[in-house]
């Protein structure tokens, strides 16, 4: 278990590093849920939108934060699996969409 549980963090920490690297975006660190909940910056699209662009062009499946609250509209929620690579490109390509579609 406990070795389960330091990939898990890796992977988090990892993800956390890459959401760093694009303005606008940010996530606070899960205290070991296998998800983040990741802040947009102002986009140029609705999150419906952004839902529907991630899965077409970024081939990433994500929760609108809306889903856990109304007040979440700049929000998106993903779990991450126990891939660390996958994980990691799936953020830096849901980042690099944000950046493209930021207003």
């Amino acid at each position: 278990m406990e070795e389960r549980i330091a990939a898990h963090k890796a992977i988090r920490d990892d993800l956390l590093k890459v959401v760093a690297q694009y303005p606008g975006c940010w996530a606070r660190p899960t205290e070991g849920g296998s998800y983040i909940f990741l802040k947009l910056p102002d986009l140029k699209v609705t999150l419906t939108q952004f839902v529907k662009l991630c899965r077409a062009q970024a081939a990433v499946t994500v929760t609108p934060g809306t889903e856990f609250g109304p007040q979440f509209t700049q929000w998106i929620r993903l779990n991450f699996s126990q891939d660390h690579k996958a994980a990691v490109d799936a953020v830096d390509r849901i980042c690099q969409m944000a950046m493209r579609y930021q207003a």
